[in-house]
């Protein structure tokens, strides 16, 4: 039966990634800040991976915010707090084949982890055995730095951290890998690169942020790929059902069958001996240690993040990164200021040689035409390919 579910899904554009053996993974889906897509990355990652033949399960981890629930078109009758509670059995509140992935509504159940008593811990682990037939099991945390975020991220040998080039999306997931970093966590961390304007852009905003965090942090970071700005991505929302399964075609398909595949070839370290069991074993036994955490700052109210992935994004050269910020040194924030000025150059050059071409495309207006009137504008300076000398040269005419 399952098999028949897999052949339906790839026949009608679920995936294309062929049949891999697979070992156990426990692949935890974080980001520094809400409404980078992060919820509709790990939900469209799970359903190409049900293409490819595996049996993926997605824990709703996110607290307080129903995103799965939005882009699948679900709504639970239970959630992860009835099971803590005594009342359900995980497989009375799982949700089956949606889209190809089974899911486990977490809730508010996810903050009473914590606090459960050892034999009610005992028996809660042993009641995850059921999660042995998966392949795959994905966490979609919240979004920011919390107890709970760090405890699943903390607890997994896989970590993909989802940023834009947003400075607050990447002053954010900074941040949070400082505070992985201080609570122990040493295991490579994939970083996905989501409404980027194309790979090079995407690829050279990562490289600057590498640059940042092998200064100063005591932990890696690895390029797993980019999604483009998708206007796919948005209708998919609206229509509540993943795109990469209504838009198979678009790009933002493509690119998360590309991340798939990264992902497959390149298993965490650690996964080779992964039980399910034992995860939950180290999660229970890192929620119950003292954690280091950021102090909290009063903030203002965010939107529901995820659950609009193509929102208008602010000027970078508009958004500098907070000099206010104390869990940053000066020196940190002085690279990632240096960051968001080399992403606003790079912008502008893109734009003016987009806009370059598309004069040179269209040729000279038709006779009578105003606009022929006007002198022609200058083109604009050859883009260079050496970013860092670029700025220099720059700063030295200035």
């Amino acid at each position: 039966m399952y098999r028949q579910r897999v052949e339906a899904r790839t026949l009608c554009g679920a995936g294309t990634i062929k049949r891999k053996e697979c070992m156990k993974r426990v692949i935890t889906v974080t980001s520094g800040k809400g409404g980078v897509g992060k919820t509709n990355i790990c939900v469209n990652l799970a359903v190409q991976f049900a293409g490819a033949g595996l049996r993926p399960c997605i824990f709703d981890a996110d607290l307080g915010l129903a995103n799965i629930n939005i882009l699948m078109g679900i709504h639970p009758e239970h959630t992860l707090e009835e099971v803590v509670n005594g009342e359900k059995r995980i497989q009375d509140i799982l949700i089956h084949d949606t889209c190809g992935v089974d899911i486990i509504p977490g809730g508010t159940g996810v903050e009473k982890l914590a606090a459960m008593t050892p034999e009610g811990v005992s028996q809660l682990i042993e009641s995850f055995s059921c999660l042995e037939d998966y392949d795959v099991l994905f966490f979609d945390t919240s979004a920011g730095i919390s107890r709970d975020v760090l405890s699943f991220c903390l607890a997994s040998q896989e970590v993909l951290l989802v940023v834009t080039s947003e400075p607050t999306s990447l002053t954010d997931g900074y941040s949070l890998l400082k505070v992985l970093s201080l609570n122990g966590y040493r295991d490579p961390v994939k970083v996905v690169m989501n409404k980027a304007k194309n790979e090079r852009f995407a690829r050279a905003v990562f490289d600057k942020f590498n640059e940042t965090v092998k200064q100063y942090l005591p932990i890696e970071i690895s390029y797993a790929g980019c999604l483009p700005a998708d206007e796919t991505v948005s209708a998919a929302v609206t229509r509540q059902r993943p795109f990469t399964l209504l838009y198979p075609s678009s790009r933002a398909a493509a690119s998360i069958e590309q991340l798939a595949e990264f992902l497959l070839d390149n298993p965490g370290a650690g996964t080779s001996d992964i039980t399910f069991e034992k995860f939950w074993e180290k999660y229970m036994e890192v929620a119950g240690t003292r954690l280091k955490l950021p102090k909290r700052k009063k903030t203002k109210p965010a939107k529901a993040p995820d659950t609009v992935q193509n929102s208008p994004q602010p000027s970078l050269s508009k958004a500098p990164v907070s000099t206010g910020d104390n869990s940053l040194s000066g020196q940190v924030l002085a690279s990632l200021n240096q960051l968001t000025t080399v992403i606003t150059d790079m912008s502008a050059e893109f734009k003016e040689f987009r806009r370059s071409l598309t004069e040179q495309t269209n040729g000279s207006a038709a006779p009578g035409d105003p606009e022929n009137d006007q002198v022609a504008p200058q083109l604009p300076p050859i883009i260079p390919l050496d970013f860092e000398a670029y700025k220099k040269k720059k700063q030295n005419e200035n």
